[in-house]
């Protein structure tokens, strides 16, 4: 079983800063590891002595930038949790968070701000069991796009017709395009009053110059191999979550979601399966043992990575989206989207997340009809609520495949 040292590293050239981070976290002393270091060769020393969870890095360091350091610490400490510290006015994305830190944090920044942050991200670490996994995760720099995907965006880009909403429509159709968008739209660079969730509004808000930019110069979108697509079945796995995602969308406007309600778990809904494009991509010789004795065993995926990995691809997505910064409520949709004790009605949005993966594959894919068993579901709904539930899937279904 993997356990969590709990040790965080901050890292300002600004010694006042840095005995304000002192007396903010003076309670957490007895809880967490704090180290803190005024250049970055300290701070490497540090790492070298003692085994950090979470380093959280000013832009401006004697001696060495921040980006560089953390750059050092991808390398040598792929699972460190990378975070950047500033208060310098930056409004666009910068190379040093799409490349190496997780997030951004933008100061000033309250005293209870960033005792949320580190807590959420130690328990995003907690929900992995698999120190391996967690590395991987956390090294990750970009996501894989299905290759038609990728030309169209790369065409779509390079034309001088193409609108912000052309482009928009082709983020939202793929997982990974959208994931790392989300991730840059709301860092704290854009200092936005919300999260966004919706990736058209997403690239709106960045505009077509740095979509071009990340696409283009900072090469933060790549293309799937052919063989890997082909052997894990990845283009079905993007027309199962757009599936997904349109069917939360639809059961959303049932319940009455008005339209900015509803783009969390609509979010949650493309990005359910994200892990196992992970999986997929940079674990494969594992996934690929995975996914044969799955089928050997005529067991659903989920449940055979679980015994195998102590983790599942719904866990795997939603730590690297929490890592990312995306809004935590459809992480937790993500998360618990196969976990049928863990819904209520309570929580609508996973609700419909784990009703749409379940309706979907039930009244799709027979042969598992054992494992996504809709009796948790009917006994959270009302009679007529799942009949109308299951009447939308079948009309969304069959819709999509006339």
């Amino acid at each position: 079983m993997h356990t969590e040292t709990h040790a965080i590293l901050f890292v300002d050239s600004d010694s006042n800063q840095l005995q304000s981070l002192k007396r903010t976290l003076r309670e957490f002393r007895d809880k967490w590891q704090l180290h803190y270091a005024e250049d970055a060769q300290l701070a490497l020393e540090i790492m070298q002595q003692a085994a950090v969870d979470i380093v959280v890095s000013e832009t401006q360091l004697a001696g060495k930038p921040g980006s560089e350091l953390l750059k050092e610490i991808k390398l040598h400490y792929p699972s460190t949790t990378r975070l950047l510290f500033s208060g310098q006015a930056m409004r666009t994305p910068a190379q040093e968070v799409v490349h190496h830190a997780h997030q951004f944090i933008a100061k000033p920044c309250s005293s209870d701000e960033l005792i949320n942050i580190l807590q959420r991200v130690f328990h995003l670490r907690s929900l992995l069991n698999n120190p391996s996994i967690e590395e991987m995760i956390s090294s990750l720099g970009t996501l894989p796009s299905l290759p038609s995907t990728y030309q169209q965006m790369i065409t779509a880009l390079q034309s001088d017709t193409a609108s912000v909403k052309d482009i928009g429509k082709i983020v939202a159709q793929d997982i990974g395009m959208s994931a790392k968008i989300l991730q840059m739209v709301n860092s704290a660079f854009f200092g936005l009053p919300q999260q966004v969730a919706s990736p058209e509004r997403a690239v709106t808000l960045l505009g077509i110059e740095t979509v071009s930019n990340l696409a283009l110069t900072a090469g933060v979108f790549s293309q799937l191999d052919p063989d890997v697509m082909k052997e894990f079945h990845l283009e079905q796995l993007w027309q199962h979550s757009l599936l997904v995602s349109g069917l939360v969308q639809r059961l959303s406007q049932a319940a009455g979601m008005d339209q900015q309600q509803r783009q969390l778990p609509v979010l949650a809904g493309l990005m359910h399966d994200l892990g196992k494009l992970l999986l997929a991509t940079h674990n494969s010789a594992e996934y690929r043992r995975i996914v044969q004795q799955a089928e050997r065993d005529n067991a659903p995926l989920y449940e055979i990575e679980s015994e195998s990995l102590w983790c599942s691809h719904a866990t795997v997505g939603a730590y690297l989206m929490g890592l990312w910064g995306l809004p935590f409520s459809a992480v937790e949709a993500v998360a618990l989207h196969h976990t049928a004790e863990e819904q209520s009605r309570e929580r609508l949005d996973c609700l419909m997340v784990y009703a749409a993966n379940l309706l979907v594959n039930g009244l799709k894919n027979t042969r598992y009809n054992d494992y996504y068993s809709t009796e948790r579901l009917e006994a959270l709904l009302t009679a007529d609520e799942f009949g109308k539930w299951r009447s939308i899937t079948e009309e969304y279904l069959n819709g999509k495949a006339a």
